[in-house]
């Protein structure tokens, strides 16, 4: 669909379900690909909090915490009040 009509007002939140789709099938470089192409395209979309959380989630996967934590704090700092801030939180307290 993103090929076929790329002008699309839902190409972020496609983007961003994509994203979800890759990291399940353990296509964690799609995944991240297709997480950080929606932050690009929409960086006040409402589901940037989620989507950034879920891009720390696959730098852990690909074993990159330096990243993660990065990721995570930028996440906390930039959405301080949203519920994956909270969730970045409680991650982060585990990695240290």
């Amino acid at each position: 669909m993103l090929k076929r009509f790329p002008g699309t007002g839902y190409r972020e939140s496609a983007l961003f379900w994509l994203g979800n789709a890759s990291y399940a099938n353990k296509d964690y470089k799609a995944s991240l690909a297709q997480f950080r192409q929606m932050q690009a395209l929409a960086p006040t979309h409402l589901r940037v909090p989620e989507a950034m959380l879920a891009v720390s989630n696959v730098q852990i996967e690909l074993k990159d915490l330096k990243a993660a934590r990065k990721t995570m704090e930028d996440l906390i700092k930039a959405f301080p009040q949203s519920e994956a801030a909270q969730a970045a939180k409680e991650r982060l307290a585990k990695l240290r």
